[in-house]
């Protein structure tokens, strides 16, 4: 298997068909309406994700701004644990939040620590001719107004409170994510994976914790040899099926129940994709990696894609968000815990847009 660096724009498949063209499936399961590597629109969905999305920066000043991050790191430098101690947080949060202001460009990381930028200086610092932290105090103020915004539009009544809303139907929140992971993936994730490796001499595709099952679909639209297992928990197979079906291509992508604490992930797969299941060091990335070395064939790659922070841990911005509220690698972080769990030729494939990357290694 081939492994090349490509462009990041959508191309067509190889097997050279239209990509806009509707087309039944050999499984009969109905007209494909979507095909992942011409979708119309693709080019206006920043504008979508910024709207939904920005909401998690605006807290992140909110709560700097709240602790007196700015003003305590005056004209000075502190490490994260230097600052913690002063604000009387938590270290760990605390470098977190860190590495988010300087991916805003509000601090910038020195030896030993990290210091204002002046855009901070000039704005964050309580006393500056142009400080701007009650400004942002206020904005947090209002805070609860729009996080009850839905009751307040549902009743009329501006003092409404969530408790008034009706309860979600079991399993929503479960449903909503896997759906979710659906939404984003395919506006542009799942396409940059598929496309920055070359798999057109591989067979079978392992996508572990795959959900609802995007990313194999990404693949087998673009390799028409290709078969996929989608491995991940009963109730989660059971949105992928729905998903899976509506591409048409139940024949070509198997659903394995599993869970990845418990079970082993199979054996004789030419590629194991880990996407968006290797989450920082409390990610338990060392056992799933161990797991996808012994279900390689040798010579078979990993392909680990994930939101990953750059060596110097100050961005970009989305892996930065994604860590304070999650968990993230940087990269020689990762690329260490792929070597360790015995992969070989680990190296960069690609950046995306979003803060996400792909990582690959190869089993001897």
């Amino acid at each position: 298997m081939r492994l090349l660096r490509l462009s990041l724009a959508p191309r067509i498949p190889p097997d050279g068909r239209n990509p806009s063209e509707k087309r039944k499936s050999s499984s009969g399961e109905g007209t494909i309406m979507v095909d992942l590597w011409k979708v119309k629109g693709l080019e206006l969905f920043p504008l979508l994700e910024e709207a939904h999305w920005d909401f998690r920066i605006s807290r992140a000043l909110q709560v700097a701004n709240a602790l007196g991050l700015f003003t305590t790191l005056a004209e000075r430098s502190l490490s994260a644990r230097e600052l913690s101690a002063e604000l009387g947080t938590d270290e760990g949060y605390t470098e977190r939040l860190l590495i988010v202001l300087c991916a805003l460009g509000l601090l910038e990381k020195v030896e030993g620590g990290y210091r204002n930028t002046l855009l901070a200086e000039t704005f964050l610092v309580r006393g500056a001719p142009l400080y701007q932290g009650d400004a942002i105090a206020h904005a947090a103020n209002v805070w609860d107004f729009w996080h009850r915004l839905e009751a307040v539009v549902r009743t009329g009544r501006r003092e409404a409170s969530l408790a008034e809303l009706p309860p979600p139907p079991p399993q929503a929140a479960h449903e909503c994510f896997i759906r979710a992971m659906h939404n984003l993936s395919i506006t542009g994730p799942a396409q940059m994976v598929a496309q920055t490796v070359d798999l057109s001499s591989a067979r079978r595709l392992l996508d572990v914790g795959g959900g609802p099952g995007t990313y194999s679909i990404a693949f087998c639209q673009r390799y028409p040899h290709l078969e996929c297992v989608v491995f991940d928990l009963p109730q989660t197979l059971e949105i992928a099926r729905e998903v899976v079906a509506q591409f048409g291509l139940s024949h070509r992508i198997h659903l394995q129940p599993g869970d990845w604490n418990r079970d082993e992930f199979g054996e004789d797969f030419d590629a194991v994709l880990l996407s968006n299941v290797l989450h920082g060091p409390g990610s338990h990335a060392s056992m799933k990696l161990t797991k996808a070395h012994r279900a390689l064939k040798p010579g078979g790659w990993l392909l680990a894609h994930d939101f990953l922070l750059n060596a110097q841990k100050t961005g970009p911005l989305q892996a930065a968000l994604f860590n304070l509220m999650v968990g993230a690698y940087s990269e020689p972080e990762l690329r260490a815990e792929l070597e360790a769990a015995g992969f070989v030729e680990v190296r960069l494939m690609a950046y995306g847009r979003r803060g996400n990357a792909l990582m690959v290694g190869r089993k001897p």
